[in-house]
């Protein structure tokens, strides 16, 4: 069950953020996660602030791309590779999951390659028409989430 991400705007902000992290943390608890992997980029800020709240140590991050833009590309691609080999119970942490496509793909993959590990999902918002749905989230996103660390450190804003 999710809450509707009703916040009157698409900008989500650190100050939400901050406040997320102990309740999606708490969801997370129940499956121990001995590793955490983020899904770059957007899951990466995420999983920093999960592993921290976990007391995970051992993050990871694996890229892919199925975006660009506010445009979704015909194919997903995945780069790199981790390494799971003193892991047995892996979160695969993503900012969103807009159509499930970036699960669709990046699971099999990861659990042919490694039979022995138990991988669960975890997502800040998550859209009810996705292909898979994430082991854990917060909110049901009905509109296009722009994320703080989207916009906030762009180097024009920098400049």
């Amino acid at each position: 069950m999710h809450l509707v991400y009703d916040f009157k705007m698409t900008h989500y902000e650190y100050n939400q953020f901050k406040n997320d992290i102990p309740a999606l943390g708490k969801l997370c608890e129940s499956f121990n996660p001995d590793t955490i992997v983020a899904v770059a980029r957007g899951g990466m800020t995420l999983a920093h602030a999960l592993a921290m709240a976990l007391d995970v140590r051992n993050l990871q991050s694996i890229r892919t791309e199925s975006y660009d833009g506010e445009s979704q590309r015909s194919t997903i691609t995945l780069t790199g590779e981790c390494d799971f080999s003193h892991s047995k119970r892996v979160l695969i942490v993503d900012d969103i999951v807009d159509t499930g496509k970036t699960l669709q793909a990046l699971l099999p993959v990861l659990q042919a390659n490694h039979p022995a590990v138990l991988f669960n999902t975890v997502a800040l918002f998550t859209k009810s028409s996705a292909l898979i749905q994430p082991d854990f989230s917060l909110y049901e996103a009905t509109d296009w989430i722009e994320f703080f660390w989207e916009s906030n450190f762009l180097k024009s804003n920098l400049l």
